[in-house]
Order: structure tokens, then sequence, then C-alpha cells
């Protein structure tokens, strides 16, 4: 929520020098100063050292010449755009792909040109940043399109910038005082950089990625970090093997993710997460994939490693390639317990059983979210919680959180998974403390303040197919 007093201790700490800076450098005359800025700003939010590069480059475009007073107009100046872009008739894909491209360029275009209606976008492959601030002072958010529609991403800018202008006139800013608040003060709020994770939970699942040796996005340090093209279900902590293209044609590391998984508008394919931890090992060529009992089978394989990024391996595939290359990675692990072939790792659990129970007591798809990140203190540590039901990001609570587990044996187990899921329940001021294995599942209650203790509910998954038992769980965490 915006408030007003912090707002002007910030202007009279040093705020009102950006604002007059972003005056200066946008209705005057364009400077190194303003270039200077914007990359001190998008290093206090952003971790890839390549993106502030791209969006430094863009706006020396500008400076050397590229337009900043080519045109009197916002109509004159889309025109433009499009005429020096595309020379004949082009998809709308392609118009979305040269816009994002060039986001924080055409962006600076379009303000200059629009009496600031419009503004410069430095959010580049940083949607989970500008979403954060619009969760945290209300501002709405557009929906955002799907992947495939293009034109829709394309123009999703100006309806964001029209939520942004909504938000500038109900509290009396002035165009440039709201881009101090959105790129100095709000990013700094709201957290910067935590969304990055340093302690890493352990991998649920392992992906391909691909690249090639002179991708901007590509790096051998071990600490860079960047974004990168992910599968849906990627989250924090994931393992990414790295599949370089010709003419390596080979994979020779493994990556994690370093962040939570998010859908970004204007990035060109739509599902964002940041990676980093990199971790070499002699490579495994394309050959000797074909070659090999495991991989030769797999689809992504026969097609050649086409459209390599965000296919997802087995545990088993994945541990194959750890055992084959000797790579110091962590393993799935791939443990049959009792013979139950059906429930080999935690995602099992998941996918298999919360998930389909979650959706039996009537919660959609927007009621819960895997992976909620909980800063607590000065941001030094993270909790994630593998399930959230019914969240309230803006006052950082929930109805619910689900720990999963693949299996838990006996109370010792119970026990310390407990004190897990009740650190996390905690936090969220949560009024239920949920865990789940392939056994069981068993539900705390914070109702009456007693931290989690007591526990209100405790069946196997076969119980649950007993409908006097289901209606019991339902009347304790259904949706009302």
């Amino acid at each position: 929520m915006f408030n007003q007093y912090q707002w002007e201790l910030y202007l009279n700490a040093g705020g009102k020098d950006i604002v007059n800076m972003f005056e200066r450098n946008l209705t005057e005359e364009f400077t190194e100063e303003y270039i200077n800025k914007i990359v001190e700003f998008h290093k206090s939010y952003c971790p890839s050292k390549n993106i502030t590069d791209i969006i430094e480059n863009d706006l020396y475009s500008i400076l050397e010449g590229y337009g900043i007073d080519t045109c009197a107009n916002l109509k004159e100046l889309k025109s433009l755009i499009k005429n020096e872009i595309y020379k004949q008739n082009i998809s709308d894909k392609t118009l979305f792909e040269e816009f994002s491209a060039g986001i924080s360029y055409y962006t600076t275009l379009l303000a200059y040109n629009s009496d600031f209606d419009l503004i410069p976008y430095y959010f580049k492959y940083n949607f989970n940043v500008s979403e954060k601030i619009c969760i945290e002072f209300e501002i709405d958010i557009p929906n955002i399109p799907i992947k495939k529609d293009y034109i829709g991403r394309y123009n999703y800018y100006e309806e964001l910038c029209k939520s942004f202008l909504i938000f500038r006139q109900n509290n009396n800013m002035t165009a440039f005082e709201f881009l101090a608040f959105l790129y100095d003060y709000a990013p700094k709020l709201v957290g910067g950089t935590d969304y990055i994770i340093n302690t890493l939970p352990e991998p649920k699942s392992a992906f391909f990625i691909g690249a090639q040796r002179n991708d901007a996005f590509f790096s051998t340090n071990k600490n860079w970090i960047t974004p990168w093209q992910c599968n849906a279900e990627t989250r924090a902590g994931d393992l990414l093997v790295m599949y370089m293209r010709y003419p390596d044609s080979c994979v020779n590391s493994v990556w994690r993710s370093v962040s939570l998984g998010f859908n970004d508008p204007f990035f060109e394919y739509y599902r964002c997460a940041y990676i980093s931890n990199s971790t070499e090992f002699a490579p495994f060529s394309k050959t000797d994939m074909e070659k090999d009992s495991v991989f030769k089978d797999l689809p992504i394989v026969r097609k050649n490693m086409q459209g390599v990024n965000g296919v997802e391996l087995s545990p088993s595939q994945y541990n194959h390639l750890v055992e084959i290359t000797k790579a110091d990675v962590p393993k799935l692990e791939y443990t049959v317990i009792n013979n139950d072939v059906a429930f080999t790792r935690e995602k099992d659990v998941e996918n298999k059983l919360i998930i389909p129970l979650i959706e039996k007591l009537d919660y959609n798809s927007d009621d819960w979210i895997p992976q909620m990140q909980i800063s607590i203190g000065n941001h030094n540590t993270t909790l994630i919680p593998d399930f959230v039901i019914l969240p309230n990001h803006k006052e950082k609570k929930a109805f619910a959180i689900i720990e999963a587990k693949l299996t838990i044996q006996n109370k010792k187990e119970l026990s310390i998974v407990r004190d897990q899921a009740k650190s996390y329940a905690r936090q969220l001021l949560a009024e239920y403390c949920i865990i789940a294995s392939k056994e069981k599942i068993w539900i705390y209650s914070n109702i009456d303040n007693n931290d989690y203790i007591d526990e209100v509910f405790s069946a196997s998954w076969e119980e649950l197919n007993n409908a006097d038992c289901f209606q019991r769980i339902y009347k304790k965490i259904g949706k009302c």
C-alpha cells in the first residue's frame, strides 16, 4: 500500500534529485547521466549483468542520435518504429519479437513522445519485479495475454501504462515523480533482488535447456545468474541440464533454478526463471546419446535435440546421466518402497495425490500456488512451502500450507517434517498446517493458537475414498 508519509521522506532524502534527473533528461537534453542512473537502479533489482548491458546499450543508441527527436507525436513514432524495423509485411510474432528485444529503447522513445502517459520500461525479463510492485502498492495489473497472442503481448505495454497512469494520478504524482517511484523507491521497498534464492530447496525435477557458446545469456562462470526459458513446472532448486548446440552438440553442465518461475508477457519465450550454480562435467555428445540404452529412445534425442528448452527428464534418465558422466551434482532420488512403483519421488505425491485432492476440495487454479517465497527479517532467509492454499500476497497470509514428502514411515520422521511445515505455517499465519506423503495425510490446526500441536485429521489415501472420511476432511479444509 502506498504510504504518503514514507514517500515524502524519500523525496526529502534525495528523491527529489532523482525526480529532477528524469525531468532534465527526458525534456531538455538526454545525457549519459540518465544512462548511468538507470544502470544503477537496474542493478538494485536485477542480478543479471547481461540484461543490464543490453539496457545500457539501448540507451546509448538513443544518446548517439537514433530517434529521440525524430518525430513530433506518438502516432508518428509508432509508425516510424514499424517502418524502420519492417520493410515488408510481417507477422504479429515478428512485430512482438522485435519490440521485446528492444523494449527499453522503444519505450524510452515512446515515453518521450507521449507526454509521458507512456513510460520507459526497464523491467526487461523482470516482470516478476514489476508485478511485485503492483501487488505491494495495489496497482491494478491487466490480465496477461496468453503466450501465442503476440499482438496482445505487444499491446500489453500500453495497457500496463494505463494502470500506472491511474496510480500516478490518484497519488498526485508528476510523470517524473512516478519514474523515481517505479525505478528507485519501489524496487528497494519490495526487496530488490531477494527473489533470487541463495539457499536452494532440494530439487524435485530435471529439465533440458539449450544454448550456444556465443549466446549473450550464456557463461561458463559458475556464479553467472541469468534468465532462461523454462518449463512451466520448473521450481526453485530444480536441475537444468545444459545442451550445447552445434558445433558442440553435447550436454556438459547442470544448472539450478535460483528463482520461482514466472510468466513475463514481454519475454519472447513467456515462461522465465533465473538460473545459476552451473557445474560442468565431461561432455556427453548427441552421438553418445543416440547410442546409449536409455537416451536413444528419448523423443527429444530422436528429434535431433530440436526444441530442447524445458523438456523434462525422468528421475531415472537424469540419474543415469549423472552416473555415466560422473557429474558432481545432486541426484533425484529414485527409490521404490514396498514395491509401490507408482510413487518414486515427491513430485509423484504432489501430482498424483495432493493436486487431485485440492481439486476435489473445490479449489480452482487461482486458489493455490506451488511454492510461495516468504522473506524473513531483512531478507536473509527465504522459506518456500510446497503448496499454499488461498494465499494473500498483500498481507502475506494464507489459509493453509501443504508440505509434501515421498514417504514418512515413523513418528520421528513425521516430527521432523512437522517442524519444517510449522515454520512455513507460522510465517503465513495459516489456519492449517498439512503434511502429505504417499502413505498418509496429516492436518494440524492453529485455530486456537496452539501452534499446530493438535492433529485434527489424518487418514491414508485409501481411507479418503470412503465417503464419510472424505466428508470429514472437506469440513476441515474444503473451500466454503
